[in-house]
């Protein structure tokens, strides 16, 4: 699994650009987001995912670590391949296919190029309750990542500061994702757990 990619970039068409590692050509299928932060013949640094099957393999490049994710939450859909999901994230910026995700809306998600009825409830219904996955998977390591990808030591206790730190994970700001944990508690029971309380949270971000 190829995980990331340094080198230089040589040459962009469509949504690929092909970066030169160590006199190795990559191509790399791009978010919008990480194509308009490439330049030619300069160095890059690109986040990527490898999708192998038994006739070829592709890799897919990301502006963050937290685009990344959204990613792999997004090929967990039944039908949404690893281009559709790539298609989808170029379309529409995180926080509002998050949003959407989390509030079950899918005449949302119906606004997004190449995404028809059955596509958004097939997400919605798939993806809600998966909204906050990526926060367990990375507790269990030990390490959460914030929105610029970055690590850090798990410093936050309790369900408030469990739901902060998933809607960082997510790609929100610390500021943002205060503000909303905040007010989704005042609205839902006491005994909400974190994933409630970060689906509340997505109305208010």
């Amino acid at each position: 699994m190829i995980n990331r990619l340094r080198g230089t970039v040589v040459e962009i068409e469509g949504d690929t650009a092909v970066l030169d590692v160590q006199g190795v050509g990559y191509a790399v299928s791009c978010t919008s987001s990480l194509l308009g932060s490439l330049s030619m013949e300069e160095e890059a640094c690109i986040v990527t995912h490898t999708d192998v099957k038994e006739d070829s393999i592709r890799i897919f490049g990301f502006e963050s670590k937290s685009e990344r994710q959204l990613f792999r939450l997004l090929i967990r859909v039944s039908g949404m391949g690893p281009r559709s999901a790539v298609d989808v994230l170029s379309n529409v910026p995180a926080r509002d296919l998050l949003r959407a995700i989390g509030l079950g809306d899918v005449q949302a998600l119906m606004k997004i190029k190449g995404v028809g009825k059955k596509k958004a409830e097939r997400i919605v219904v798939e993806l809600k309750d998966l909204v906050t996955s990526f926060f367990d998977e990375q507790k269990a390591e030990g390490v959460l990542f914030n929105s610029q990808g970055e690590g850090r030591e798990q410093i936050a206790t309790g369900t408030h500061g469990d739901a902060v730190v998933t809607l960082e994970v997510l790609g929100f700001s610390h500021r943002d994702a205060e503000a909303a944990v905040g007010r989704a508690i005042s609205s839902i029971p006491a005994t909400g757990d974190v994933g409630e309380i970060v689906r509340e949270a997505l109305k208010f971000v």
